[in-house]
């Protein structure tokens, strides 16, 4: 019985195709946090371009911002496409 049990254990340790833990199958979509952040983020920076005024320089500055963190969700997404994290 030991030597059987020692075998099997053997097996699992040696062989690489079975997998104890799976892992998990990526996300169809984006999150849904992540694309309502992307919504929200566009809503402030058109919120900020039709204020008006120029607040000392720093409603443009957040606007680049906003600009910004659009482009690092951009790049977040692909990144994650890349790497099969989402489809």
């Amino acid at each position: 019985m030991r030597l059987a049990t020692l075998a099997v254990l053997l097996m699992m340790i040696v062989s690489p195709s079975t997998s104890l833990f799976p892992s998990a199958p990526p996300q169809r979509d984006v999150p849904a946090e992540v694309d309502a952040a992307r919504h929200a983020l566009q809503g402030a920076r058109n919120d900020l371009d039709h204020a008006g005024g120029g607040w000392g320089g720093h409603r443009v500055a957040a606007m680049k911002h906003i600009d910004e963190a659009v482009r690092e969700l951009n790049e977040a997404e692909k990144w994650a496409k890349e790497h099969h994290d989402i489809k």
